[in-house]
């Protein structure tokens, strides 16, 4: 068993309060959510997973995201670059991404639309309803600030804390509350959800330029992938550093600054382990580390080796226990296999070959035929697993089980994206350097001296993100 959690908060007034807000999500180390989740694949212009991932997407579908049901804009419909952002008012990096968006305004000016899709994530509790709250104030003219302030705000959006920001930006209240009453927007919520699955979309932030859909990038990229788009040019011609974080360019190379770890989270949570779930260690270890992820998931493949470091230092001590936590939907037929191979001793075998080839995996976004191809021929890279009965135990019973018995877990520990991970139930930021975590470890084991040095950290890695908050 193991024990673990943690939240996020910001400021008031326009967007520019949103850059508090990000500072603030950073130094309390909430970074786990999700990086643009859009369906995820390898660039045609080179690169891999340390950078930009762009993938287009059908153009009838793509036409239909600046209008159908009449979303909030800023911008022509002339336009001739649309940006749409599919967004949570809980998600903390949708509320990170708000200053970018501003910039995109001020910078571009009628050359862009902007276009604000609400998709409102089931984990976020109450989320669907601040989606209609914002819809309602859009009525009224209002959506931008009342947009604000719900950013500003993210864990205060109880039905009077809709109505006290309604209040404070004058809205006719009698309106704005009988939309709330009767749900008048939930129809215009349905429909921007059913748009983005459309595209599989999968999680929050996720942003479309025109056609092309964007993933694994910081705010900073952003204008100049517009920039690119206005210029005629490709989104990306070659691929900026892990993070993105300098505004898209590459960084340097040398030694950087340490970043100091947060805090765990002083509350711990039960967190579920059943006796099939894979693990690394012994059941007694004294940290238990679970781990919920998935497969398409870049930064689930950037803690992997984070992994090997710790159980190098801790040995005996740390016990990883691996749970599926299912972002992207494409995913779902990955983790089914992984734990079809479990079934037959060969989870780590097939675990370790999905991450280490994920560019390849990620045709499952496009097609469930070649996905299965890519599966059937890392399956048989596995020496002594059977093909066949891989393929009979994906679609039974006891793996459909594992997989909703790993969602039950997660929903009840509180897992938020992917990688969400555990502490001895202390819910932790997710694809940090090792020493981030050997901090939490060793304050639970309560050494003084730490035991995992800084040249194990990846050069730049600091704090990641993560996908699915």
């Amino acid at each position: 068993m193991a024990h673990g959690a943690s939240s996020y908060e910001p400021k008031a007034v326009p967007l520019s309060g949103a850059i508090v807000a990000v500072i603030i999500a950073a130094l309390a180390g909430f970074i786990v959510g999700k990086v643009f989740a859009g369906p995820a694949k390898r660039n045609p212009g080179g690169g891999g997973d340390s950078g930009p991932i762009v993938v287009k997407i059908d153009r009838a579908k793509a036409g239909k995201l600046p209008t159908e049901g009449a979303p909030p804009v800023k911008g022509p419909d002339s336009a001739k670059v649309k940006v749409v952002i599919f967004s949570d008012f809980m998600c903390g990096f949708c509320g990170q991404m708000a200053p970018a968006f501003e910039g995109l305004a001020r910078k571009f000016g009628d050359r862009v639309q902007i276009v604000y899709r609400v998709f409102p994530l089931q984990m976020h509790k109450g989320a669907d309803l601040s989606a209609e709250a914002a819809l309602a104030a859009n009525e009224q003219g209002k959506f931008w600030e009342y947009h604000d302030i719900l950013f500003q705000h993210m864990t205060s959006q109880s039905r009077s804390d809709l109505e006290s920001y309604a209040q404070q930006l004058g809205l006719d209240m009698n309106a704005f509350r009988e939309a709330l009453d009767t749900h008048k927007f939930k129809p215009a919520v349905d429909t921007s959800v059913a748009l983005g699955k459309s595209i599989n979309v999968g999680g929050t932030p996720t942003v479309v330029i025109n056609d092309s859909m964007v993933m694994n990038f910081g705010p900073g990229a952003l204008a100049g992938m517009v920039q690119r788009a206005l210029d005629g040019k490709p989104l990306v011609d070659r691929m900026p550093s892990s993070g993105a974080q300098g505004g898209g360019e590459r960084q340097a190379a040398g030694p950087q600054r340490p970043r100091e770890a947060p805090p765990l989270p002083a509350e711990s949570v039960d967190v579920k382990v059943d006796p099939w779930n894979p693990s690394r260690g012994p059941a007694n270890a004294k940290i238990q580390l679970v781990l919920f992820c998935e497969y398409l998931c870049p930064f689930c493949k950037k803690v992997q080796p984070t992994l090997d470091v710790l159980q190098k230092y801790y040995g005996n001590d740390l016990r990883v226990v691996f749970r599926n936590w299912i972002v992207h939907e494409p995913a779902t037929i990955l983790s089914k296999a992984v734990l079809a191979a479990g079934l037959q001793g060969k989870f780590e075998e097939l675990h370790k070959l999905f991450f280490d080839n994920q560019g390849e995996i990620r045709v499952c976004y496009e097609s469930q035929d070649e996905c299965r191809a890519q599966i059937d021929r890392f399956a048989g890279m596995v020496p002594g697993l059977d093909i066949n009965r891989l393929h009979a135990d994906m679609e039974g019973a006891e793996v459909q089980s594992r997989l909703d018995a790993d969602k039950a877990a997660g929903q009840a520990a509180g897992a938020q994206g992917t990688p969400s991970p555990f502490v001895n139930g202390r819910r932790a930021p997710g694809a940090v350097p090792p020493t981030f975590f050997g901090k939490w470890i060793d304050q639970i084991l309560g050494r003084s001296t730490p035991t995992i040095p800084a040249s194990e950290d990846p050069q730049q890695q600091g704090q990641q993100q993560g996908c699915g908050q």
